[in-house]
């Protein structure tokens, strides 16, 4: 089961996603909050697989929510033009950005990927963060000197990782142990200075490291 929570101020939005167990039974709707506080008081009585928000905490609130629950998947609600405030949830830690209008099908679809660990990077974006777009100071990225040291192995798992695979589908494709990949992408993590695998293909991307 892929528990799920809801932080939205929008009823409407909230009732929609009330709506998932309905439509696929293996999600299951912990609860909904229209504030961080009450969102976490529902996250700390039983940990979430993926939170449906229209807002992302901000970088300190989240440092506080990893501490308790570091696995969570964040999936944001954001109209396309927003693209800067896109680019920004996405360097924040958001597993997934979706249009406010999208359907059941879509979101359950999108819960399954990063309830497995994969990045859902939408296309309008890709294309800004293959520029080497800055999300922070909206200068360009750091240059090669600057870049982190990865090994062969390293890069062929940030490259699988860029192209949309689980740990699982990596192990297959290199001929490696799932553990061995589980220790390398915490190494690729670590060498990133990132906490998600989402952050460490956005600034892999940024940095010119691998192409979506």
């Amino acid at each position: 089961m892929i528990r799920t929570l809801i932080f939205a101020v929008d009823a409407k939005l909230r009732h929609a996603l009330e709506q998932l167990p309905e439509k696929d039974s293996s999600i299951t709707i912990g609860g909904s909050a229209d504030d961080l506080k009450s969102l976490i008081r529902l996250a700390d009585k039983s940990p979430a697989a993926v939170v449906l928000t229209q807002e992302m905490p901000s970088t300190e609130q989240l440092q506080d929510w990893r501490v308790r629950h570091n696995d969570t998947a964040w999936v944001l609600f954001l109209a396309p033009k927003s693209e800067l405030a896109g680019l920004e949830a996405l360097r924040a830690g958001a597993s997934a950005i979706l249009r406010p209008d999208a359907n059941l099908a879509e979101i359950i679809a999108t819960i399954r990927m990063v309830a497995g660990g994969l990045a859902v990077i939408p296309q309008h974006l890709v294309a800004a963060l293959s520029s080497g777009f800055e999300i922070v100071s909206g200068r360009s990225s750091e240059t090669d000197d600057d870049q982190p040291r990865l090994s062969k192995r390293e890069m062929a798992v940030l490259t699988a990782l860029a192209d949309g695979l689980s740990n699982k589908e990596i192990a297959r494709q290199l001929g490696i142990s799932f553990h061995t990949v589980k220790f390398h992408v915490g190494s690729i993590l670590e060498k990133l200075e990132v906490d998600t695998r989402t952050e460490a293909i956005v600034k892999a991307v940024q940095l010119g490291m691998v192409m979506l």
